[in-house]
């Protein structure tokens, strides 16, 4: 039986789709204002009534409407420098967190239980789980061939990346699919622990939508963090310097090296580099050594596509006293993490770029 199965979808008609889709909400954290419709409207909305009524009536004009019989869908995400292809499907919850479906990432219990209201209030899964799987040649060579037709979704999204969808539903196709998608015997959770979690908490049957890439495909941003801590910059700084060597930095480096860290506070950039040798990724030498002991009340997450400009902004405005930039980590070290059924901090990777959500659903 394969890991990976067709399913009826829920989606925007043709004309609206560019509309209705939107790209993940953190994508706006360095944009203008911007205006809330389709499903973006949805996902910021903190009123579940009014967003069941306004999905709702997406549906009742037949904005969105749902398939009618089990299809695969290909989806390609690309730009100039990058292009992914995924499938998207449905797989059994049942089979998570053990051979087949292997998470990395830790959860804050507060978003778990966000995640279950937004999914139980509209009974959809408006986005799909971001998944890796190694690479399979003779996959990867099909779907190449399937992405040179006509696709029923193409255009440029707000995140500055084209985003297209095919359908896969004539039998010849369907069937050959399935074949190698039976080669697909693990997949990597790499975006969408929190959702996951919820619909296991939701105590519902549930088949998630998962979205699988290759795992040479995919890429990793860094994913950082800006911080409100109620220790003295001087507690702070000594705090620091039991693990690591402090230098101050007049610019960022472009790539960090293993075991290195920047940190910006009081107008200053600094490079730290850690003083033991070991194994550990550095997100999780932060939150041990750092994070963990600095006494922090306030602590956001952001992500890479965000210039360091924007951490020392954050800063500056005072809402925070201090920001961490990291260097990706690799998805070679995910997928060992994940296998040793070990985990990371929350929020320790940005997978970028990212389906959108509103373009593919899935009913619950």
């Amino acid at each position: 039986m394969s890991l990976i199965n067709p399913f009826k979808a829920l989606r925007p008609i043709k004309k609206l789709a560019h509309i209705i889709s939107t790209p993940n909400p953190r994508y706006f954290n360095s944009l203008k204002p911007y205006p809330k419709f389709g499903f973006l409207k949805i996902l910021t909305s903190k009123n579940l009534i009014k967003s069941k009524k306004y999905f709702e009536n997406m549906k009742n004009k037949k904005f969105i409407t749902k398939e009618s019989k089990d299809c695969y869908y290909i989806y390609k995400i690309s730009n100039k420098k990058h292009q992914q292809i995924g499938i998207l499907g449905k797989v059994n919850l049942n089979k998570y967190d053990n051979k087949n479906i292997l998470g990395h990432e830790e959860t804050f219990r507060n978003r778990v239980s966000e995640r279950k209201k937004q999914l139980l209030n509209i009974s959809t899964q408006v986005g799909p789980i971001y998944t890796a799987y190694k690479k399979n040649k003779h996959l990867q060579n099909f779907l190449t061939k399937i992405v040179k037709s006509k696709p029923i979704y193409s255009f440029k999204s707000l995140d500055k990346f084209n985003h297209q969808v095919w359908i896969v539903d004539n039998e010849k196709n369907l069937k050959t699919l399935k074949i190698f998608i039976k080669k697909i015997n693990k997949i990597y959770i790499c975006d969408g622990h929190h959702r996951i979690q919820g619909m296991i908490k939701s105590n519902k049957k549930i088949s998630p939508m998962i979205i699988a890439f290759p795992h040479n495909q995919i890429k990793i941003l860094d994913y950082n963090r800006v911080l409100k801590s109620k220790l003295s910059n001087e507690k702070i700084i000594n705090i620091i310097s039991k693990n690591f060597k402090i230098k101050k930095i007049k610019k960022n480096s472009k790539i960090l090296k293993k075991g290195y860290l920047e940190m910006y506070m009081s107008n200053q950039w600094y490079s730290l580099k850690y003083i033991k040798n070991n194994n550990q990724l550095d997100v999780t030498i932060l939150h041990e050594n750092i994070i963990s002991k600095i006494k922090a009340n306030r602590i956001e997450f952001i992500s890479g596509i965000n210039s360091s400009n924007f951490l020392k902004k954050l800063v500056n405005s005072k809402k925070f006293n201090i920001a961490f930039k990291l260097s990706p980590t690799n998805i070679s070290n995910v997928m060992k993490i994940a296998d040793k059924k070990k985990f990371m901090p929350p929020k320790s990777t940005w997978f970028h770029p990212k389906p959108l959500d509103g373009l593919v659903c899935s009913e619950l």
